[in-house]
């Protein structure tokens, strides 16, 4: 067993062998269970309403500030905001979000994972229910906070529970579930947002009407709520003392002989330093410092890395490249997106979680740089084709999409022993969730002080800052 600051130290009850365990006379091999498959299901609904609640404002935008468009007005019925208030409405997300990811900690620890995955569906129930039929500003805001409440929360919890019920030989193809899950939540709220859920006017412009496609959220959560069917994290009950209950979850979870895998478990939760229910004491987060620089340290460039940025521009982008249809180009990246964090799911058993965040730091760098140049020569008059700024916007989602945008939620349950994992994962959700506030309060502001080329090639050096910070700082973690 590592030493309790070894950064390289992994839960309890993982182990780098193979999945398949080949039993002495028999045959049989252990294999997931079509209800480890129902319970991630279920449980990506969670980052699933992440994505959504992310989404949401883009295609909501114009009809809740009441923008025209053309000679056409939105419904009267569905303008709630002015500009600025707006602005706050889509901001406050991560306020909450901050604050939920601290409960999410101690929910994971008194009433275990999928307790807390089921809690987590309460609020977005409330708030999205209440902004089907809500107009005042305030109350709205409140409820988008709210929301932003059970996000944090969600999104703490769903990567741990997808870690400690995965097979190890699974572990970081399963664990890019959570991005996968968010970024098919952001594409389907827009093209809900855009296509499904319309008011049409008058000469057949079209506003989205975001009352009914709140529905999908409130139907989202329901499904969530449905994870009390699940199994409970095998895990968290043996670290519980609660072998009986962790050994019928984790047949539940597994088909086959499970004697290999249970002996693992229970064997290194008998031998773990500092387990309260066996040494009278427990572990800290302070015990893990090294742990705790790499994972905060990944959040953190995750959101400097200029994701909400490059999301922001897209359009524009797009535009400016003489793309005739540049809203359908943005969803196509989207699209895009989804595609490349599920070709991370099979290539980062295999290519390793360091290696991939390198080359996602390397990308995002020259991508930046590509588009820092590219809107410095347009307004120079220098030479910048067209191909130069989307084959940027290419590399950018290539690079985000197999490295940074969905690994760092995997590192989180490799780095850190069962004992202090809620704790290490709420502290790194709440620090994402403060640098994506910043950044998204910040981003305008900043991009008026010193042009949108300059804060372009800032964020070029964040994600260089990233690499260095990976090659120096991060270890593999695959296998633990």
């Amino acid at each position: 067993m590592a030493a309790p600051h070894d950064y390289k130290h992994a839960p309890l009850g993982v182990d780098s062998g193979s999945l398949d365990v080949e039993l002495v006379g028999d045959s049989k091999k252990e294999t997931p269970s079509r209800r480890l498959f129902l319970a991630l299901l279920v449980c990506c609904h969670s980052p699933l309403l992440f994505g959504f609640s992310l989404g949401f404002t883009s295609p909501a935008q114009a009809s809740m500030e009441g923008d025209a468009k053309g000679d056409v007005a939105a419904p009267p019925g569905l303008t709630v905001f002015t500009p600025a208030d707006f602005t706050m409405y889509a901001a406050v997300l991560n306020i909450g979000a901050v604050v939920g990811a601290f409960a999410g900690s101690s929910a994971m620890d008194r009433f275990g994972r999928k307790g807390a995955l089921m809690l987590s569906a309460v609020p977005h129930l409330v708030a999205w229910g209440a902004t089907i039929f809500i107009s005042q500003r305030l109350l709205l805001q409140l409820m988008r906070m709210l929301t932003g409440f059970a996000v944090g929360m969600g999104s703490s919890v769903a990567p741990i529970y997808i870690a400690e019920i995965a097979p190890s030989a699974l572990k970081g193809t399963f664990g890019t579930l959570m991005q996968l899950s968010v970024c098919i939540g952001i594409l389907f709220a827009n093209i809900a947002g855009d296509y499904g859920f319309v008011v049409e006017q008058i000469s057949g412009e079209h506003f989205c009407n975001w009352r009914k496609l709140s529905l999908w959220s409130v139907a989202m959560a329901l499904v969530l709520a449905a994870i009390a069917f699940a199994p409970e994290s095998p895990k968290w009950l043996a670290q519980r003392g609660r072998k009986l209950e962790a050994q019928l979850a984790l047949r539940m979870l597994r088909n086959g002989d499970t004697s290999a895998e249970e002996g693992r478990l229970f064997e290194e939760d008998d031998e773990a330093p500092g387990a309260k229910h066996h040494h009278g004491h427990s572990h800290r987060l302070s015990d893990y410092r090294m742990s705790v620089v790499v994972v905060v340290g990944l959040m953190v460039f995750q959101q400097l890395s200029g994701i909400n940025a490059i999301m922001m521009y897209a359009t524009d982008i797009c535009s400016t490249a003489g793309l005739e249809n540049a809203e359908a180009a943005t969803l196509a990246i989207m699209v895009a997106q989804v595609v490349l964090t599920a070709i991370t799911g099979a290539l980062v058993e295999t290519a390793g979680r360091r290696s991939l965040m390198q080359l996602a730091g390397v990308l995002m760098c020259a991508a930046h740089f590509g588009l820092a140049y590219y809107m410095k020569a347009q307004g120079a008059g220098w030479w910048a084709p067209s191909w130069l700024a989307l084959s940027s916007l290419c590399i950018f989602i290539v690079g985000f999409g197999v490295g940074m945008g969905p690994i760092p939620w995997i590192v989180i349950s490799e780095v850190f022993p069962v004992e202090v994992v809620a704790s290490a994962s709420s502290l790194a959700t709440a620090v994402m969730w403060t640098c994506s506030f910043i950044v998204c309060m910040g981003f305008r502001g900043l991009e008026m002080t010193i042009g949108s080329s300059q804060v372009f090639a800032l964020f070029g050096f964040f994600c260089l800052l990233c690499f260095a910070f990976v090659t120096a700082v991060v270890p593999e973690t695959k296998g633990k």
